[in-house]
């Protein structure tokens, strides 16, 4: 009975204690990055969107806020901007948004794509009231993403961020669903009034910038 007891005690003592999985590796903001997605519906939506880093870094509360622009790669038409930050110990934030060539919507509390903790296990929820909107971010869970840059991706994260309106077709463009990958961040992107997802054609990643 005594040694029974023994091995259950070593048994829970001995139980791993999983925090949950870093985030901010799979928002990479470093050097000069470009990317371009090609949506799913070619016929409805033929063009490409460029994602690209615009300098400069913002510092906001000590953390480095970076601006990534979208536009469309035919004709080059703004289709917005959002501001986000990813940081070991504070996690991926959203900080504004502007739609085209208009003023940016600052939050007064940054919108948390992830728990300001940068851990999340599967499943996990945060909730962040800004500026009149209820988002809610959730680790949806682990993914292969197949891009067609040609590459075949394991256990993307899939982070869904409901802007809490009820209506996929409106609100905040940057609200949907994502499907991150390590290094490179968005491989897919099922944004606020696409019916299909984008997905990443091409990656450019310059150190030096």
């Amino acid at each position: 009975m005594f040694l029974s007891l023994v091995l259950l005690v070593a048994c829970v003592d001995n139980k791993p204690n999983f925090p949950g999985t870093k985030m901010s590796p799979y928002f990479p903001m470093d050097g000069g990055r470009q990317a371009e997605y090609n949506n799913e519906d070619p016929t409805g939506v033929p063009w490409q969107l460029v994602v690209e880093k615009i300098e400069p870094v913002e510092m906001v509360d000590e953390e480095e806020v970076v601006t990534f622009e979208w536009s469309n790669h035919d004709t080059g038409e703004i289709v917005g901007a959002v501001k986000w930050s990813a940081s070991s110990g504070d996690g991926i934030k959203i900080h504004a948004f502007s739609v085209g060539t208009g003023d940016f919507t600052t939050f007064d509390t940054p919108v948390l794509v992830s728990d300001d903790d940068d851990l999340m296990l599967r499943d996990d929820t945060v909730t962040t009231e800004t500026n009149g909107y209820t988002f809610t971010a959730t680790l949806v869970g682990f993914e292969d993403c197949t891009v067609d840059w040609g590459l075949d991706w394991e256990d993307c994260a899939h982070i869904n961020l409901d802007d809490g309106d009820g209506d996929d077709t409106t609100g905040p463009i940057f609200a949907g669903d994502y499907w991150l990958v390590q290094r490179y961040g968005p491989a897919w992107m099922q944004l606020t009034g696409y019916e299909e997802k984008w997905n990443l054609a091409h990656y450019d990643w310059d150190a030096d910038e």
